[in-house]
């Protein structure tokens, strides 16, 4: 005899009209559970775009406000010829006075002398003395820009670059704010010191990446003038800041810095290993570009060697020599950017090629011959 309840309880379980309700009903509830699984997404989704906006709104209008901070500095102008540079007067503002003294400008080379004089109270430490300064000229081509150094980390990102470009109205690739930039080296030193008259006279160099364009203008911009101390007990620095005030020199460059005669050389017959690419002369040095997997080699074995020994090796592989025996020293040396490549400035001028000029590498010699 068939239990009547457990009879009952069979057909409900195997009752199929039951059972599709119940998976139908099922499948809904796992529909609505993964439309709340993407509304949650989207809703995460959108609090991470809002906050990345949101950094960069902040970002921008941080920007903004620097910005127009930067545009309210102090500044000063003034013009000149460039014969009336030796008698030009100090232009005077924050209790310094700065003036440009003399300039030359090659194609590979720009070099000006700028003095600075303090007034009383001050104070100023010669030996770390140092500024920014931009220089560029009418048609905006920018010899260089440089931030001076905040060694105790005083200033947590440099704008200057990004705020001289946006001033002059300059576009640039955010990516790569140099390659505006003319010049692949530059260098600031102080020429003279006077501390009774508490005057500092320094120089600015500048080489060119290729060659600086025949200018009609030139305008320096000097800013940022401070120095730091060091702790010798701490081991740590501090920047001190002079003044925040800016000067702007104009400077109408003559035809007789224009009249360029750069002379370019090459080897009266090639040497093995090393390809001459460019080697040329001016009144302010020599340049020579070239490539060679031997010099490369020896570049990678510097690591293992100290600093001496590494710049001996370097001059022994290759230097530039003349007819009296005087060794030519290098003033700046580094890579091109591409494979192999190599430049080198040295103190040699076109006043020497009177002298017969040679390159020496390895063991070969060859005399250096105007093209």
């Amino acid at each position: 005899m068939i239990n009547k309840a457990f009879s009952e309880y069979m057909e409900q379980i195997n009752n199929m009209e039951t059972n599709y309700k119940k998976i139908i009903s099922k499948k809904k509830g796992v529909v609505k559970m993964k439309k709340k699984i993407l509304n949650i997404a989207a809703v995460f989704l959108a609090v991470i775009i809002l906050g990345v906006a949101s950094t960069q709104i902040y970002a921008k209008i941080q920007w903004d406000i620097q910005f127009k901070e930067y545009q309210n500095r102090e500044v000063m102008e003034a013009k000149a010829n460039i014969e009336e540079l030796i008698n030009m007067e100090y232009v005077k503002q924050d209790g310094i006075s700065a003036k440009v003294d003399s300039i030359i400008l090659t194609d590979d080379s720009f070099d000006a002398n700028i003095s600075f004089k303090f007034d009383e109270d001050k104070v100023v430490n010669s030996e770390t003395f140092g500024y920014g300064y931009a220089i560029y000229d009418e048609n905006k081509n920018i010899y260089q820009i440089f931030s001076r150094m905040h060694l105790d980390n005083s200033q947590k990102f440099d704008n200057t670059v990004h705020f001289i470009y946006k001033e002059l109205g300059i576009d640039y690739n955010k990516k790569d704010i140099y390659a505006k930039i003319l010049s692949d080296s530059s260098g600031i030193s102080n020429l003279e010191t006077n501390a009774e008259d508490k005057t500092i006279v320094t120089n600015v160099n500048l080489r060119a990446t290729d060659n600086f364009p025949i200018s009609k203008k030139i305008y320096i911009r000097i800013f940022d003038l401070g120095y730091v101390m060091l702790d010798s007990k701490t081991r740590t620095t501090e920047n001190f800041t002079i003044s925040d005030a800016e000067w702007i020199f104009e400077i109408d460059v003559p035809e007789k810095l224009n009249d360029r005669k750069t002379v370019e050389l090459k080897l009266e017959s090639e040497i093995p290993g090393i390809e001459i690419q460019k080697l040329t002369l001016t009144e302010t040095g020599m340049v020579l570009k070239f490539k060679s997997e031997e010099y490369l080699e020896l570049i990678s074995a510097g690591k293992d060697m100290n600093g001496n020994e590494f710049l001996e090796a370097c001059r022994n592989k290759l230097n530039i020599t003349d007819g009296e025996g005087k060794v030519y020293q290098e003033l700046g040396a580094g890579t091109t950017g591409t494979d192999r490549g190599f430049k080198i400035t040295l103190d040699a001028k076109k006043e020497d090629l009177s002298k017969k000029l040679y390159l020496n590498y390895n063991n070969y010699t060859r005399e250096l011959i105007a093209k």
